[in-house]
């Protein structure tokens, strides 16, 4: 009897220690990964909460929309003077550089812009501002609790500032997160956003991480 326990609990431990081993030498640690990417992906994947917000065209985008394709979501508003548009302007030739063909249903990747400042920016606003970048960009608005409960998700930090002249502003984050398809923030692409080297980091993310 004694015998069985302890070959029971040597199991245990020789299982346990084996897990350990291999967790320590996986190829797709964190740890393990090249320098170049150790400044961009996660140390833990962060899944994305649930959420329901409402596109430019007022259609109900929630975190199912993000399954099955890779996402880039950026977070900023309609006022925003410089980073956004700046931003918005990089992801669209971003895409072009990534699916030179016109965007398609199902295309690999999505790109998408969400307002800080939901109570201003409404989907009817948000249409022909997104205009100016090209047909490629999703725009979400909607309530402040569903878009707090994405952006907390994902690790994304923003709050109205009021300055002593009264002018209104909101600060924000300001990399681009990137959504894998099962729908968990692995990385961020921070800027400045210089289309070329963000396609160049998406592909090596993509091919660490798969």
């Amino acid at each position: 009897m004694k015998r069985r326990t302890w070959l029971s609990l040597a199991i245990m431990v020789g299982t346990a220690a084996g897990a350990l081993w291999l967790l320590d030498r996986n190829p797709r640690d964190w740890a393990h990964a090249p320098p170049s990417l150790q400044g961009l992906i996660s140390p833990l994947p962060r899944t994305v909460g649930n959420f329901d917000l409402l596109t430019q065209d007022s259609q109900h985008f929630r975190r199912e929309h993000l399954l099955g394709r890779w996402s880039f979501l950026y977070f900023g508003y309609l006022q925003c003077p410089d980073i956004c548009p700046t931003t918005l302007q990089s992801m669209r030739a971003m895409q072009k550089l990534l699916s030179p063909a016109p965007v398609e249903v199902g295309a690999a990747e999505q790109f998408v812009f969400v307002s800080v400042d939901p109570v201003n920016d409404t989907p009817e606003r948000i249409g022909p501002y997104l205009a100016y970048f090209g047909d490629a960009i999703v725009g979400l608005s909607g309530e402040p609790q569903q878009l707090a409960s994405l952006a907390d998700s994902v690790g994304v930090m923003y709050a109205e500032h009021i300055a002593e002249d009264g002018t209104r502003s909101m600060d924000h984050s300001t990399s681009i997160v990137l959504v894998d398809p099962q729908g968990r923030a692995v990385a961020v692409l921070p800027a400045p956003h210089q289309p070329v080297e963000m396609a160049r980091q998406y592909r090596e993310l993509r091919a660490w991480l798969e």
